[in-house]
C-alpha cells in the first residue's frame, strides 16, 4: 500500500515537472520582452534588489550594497529544457549584468547550476565556481580565489587518473581552503561568495544511473526502495553553503517577480516621500504657531510719562 501511494507521489511531481517545462517554453520570450522594456529604466534592478525575499536579503553584506546598486541585469535560463516533455527544469543559468564600476571589470557574471539526483536518492543543485576580475579590493576576501584554485587542481590530476575529479584532500590548497571556511563566519560572507558555491559532487553519470532506476521504480520493474531525501552536509570547502537557496530564490522568486517587488519598493518610496511632506509641513505650521504665540505673549513696553 505504502509502495503504491509512493509511486503516485513520483508521479504527480513528474506532472508538475512537465507544468515547469511548459510555463517556461510559453513564457521565456515574455520575459526577454519584459527585459526589453526595463532596460528603459536605470534603477529598475538595484530597486528590485533593496525589496528582495529574505533568502537573498539576508545574504547582502553592508559592503556588498554600493556594488549590487550597480546591478543592471538579471536573467534566468533553463538550458536543459527541449520541450514540454524532455529536459530538466530544475537546472538553471543565472546572467547578471553590472554597469561600469569600481570593484570589478566584469560586465556579466554566469553562474550554472545543474540538478542531479545522487545514488542514494537525494537530488541537489550542483555548480562550478566562478571568478570575477576584482580591481582592487575582493569582496570574498580571497575564498572565490581559493575555491577555483582547488576546483582547477581537482580537474587537472582527473584528467591525468581518468577519474574526472581527484582526491586533493593532502594538498595544501585544500587544508588552506578548509582552514579559512572554518574561521570564516557564515553570515558575514559576501553575497559575491555566492559564484563559489559548488555543492555536493554528484556526476552525470551517477545522476542518469539514478533517475533511471527512479524510473524502473515508477514502473513497477523494480522494488520499491525506500531512498535518502535529504542530503548529507556539504564539504568542509565548500565557500558558500547557501548557495542553492539564493539561487533557488533568484530564479523561482525574485526574477519571476521582479515588476511586483519594483512596484512595491516605489509605492514604499512614494509613500514615505508623502509623510515626509506632510511632516515637514506640521513642522511649518508649528513653527508658525509658536511664533505666533510669542508675538501675543510678549510684554508691551510701557510708555514713559514725563513729568
Amino acid at each position: 500500500m505504502y509502495d503504491t501511494l509512493a509511486r503516485i507521489e513520483e508521479q504527480l511531481a513528474d506532472i508538475e515537472l512537465e507544468s515547469l517545462r511548459k510555463s517556461y517554453i510559453a513564457t521565456r520570450h515574455k520575459f526577454l520582452e519584459r527585459a526589453s522594456a526595463i532596460d528603459a529604466i536605470s534603477d529598475f534592478w538595484s530597486t528590485v534588489i533593496d525589496e528582495a525575499p529574505a533568502e537573498i536579503d539576508q545574504r547582502i553584506q553592508p559592503r556588498d550594497v554600493p556594488v549590487m546598486n550597480c546591478l543592471a541585469g538579471i536573467d534566468v535560463e533553463r538550458f536543459e529544457v527541449q520541450n514540454a516533455a524532455h529536459g530538466e527544469p530544475r537546472s538553471v543559468k543565472l546572467t547578471f549584468t553590472f554597469e561600469p564600476n569600481g570593484w570589478f571589470a566584469d560586465k556579466k557574471i554566469e553562474k550554472t547550476f545543474y540538478w542531479r539526483m545522487s545514488k542514494h536518492g537525494w537530488s541537489s543543485l550542483v555548480s562550478e565556481p566562478v571568478g570575477i576580475q576584482w580591481k582592487d579590493r575582493d569582496l570574498t576576501e580571497g575564498l572565490l580565489d581559493m575555491a577555483i584554485g582547488l576546483w582547477k587542481m581537482e580537474q587537472e590530476h582527473g584528467q591525468s587518473n581518468g577519474q574526472g575529479r581527484a582526491d586533493v584532500r593532502i594538498s595544501d590548497e585544500y587544508m588552506k581552503l578548509v582552514e579559512k571556511v572554518g574561521r570564516t563566519p557564515q553570515d558575514a560572507i559576501s553575497i559575491f561568495g555566492f559564484f563559489g558555491f559548488r555543492g555536493h559532487h554528484v556526476t552525470v553519470a551517477e545522476s542518469e544511473k539514478a533517475l533511471e532506476r527512479r524510473k524502473r521504480m515508477i514502473e513497477g520493474v523494480e522494488e520499491w526502495e525506500v531512498l535518502d531525501s535529504e542530503p548529507p552536509p556539504l564539504p568542509d570547502t565548500e565557500v558558500y553553503p547557501h548557495g542553492e537557496e539564493v539561487a533557488v530564490a533568484f530564479s523561482e522568486d525574485l526574477y519571476p517577480g521582479a515588476t511586483h517587488y519594483f512596484t512595491i519598493a516605489k509605492e514604499r518610496d512614494a509613500k514615505i516621500s508623502d509623510e515626509e511632506v506632510v511632516s515637514d509641513s506640521k513642522s511649518s505650521e508649528e513653527s508658525d504657531d509658536a511664533h505666533d504665540g510669542e508675538q501675543e505673549n510678549r510684554p508691551t513696553k510701557k510708555l514713559k510719562i514725563s513729568s
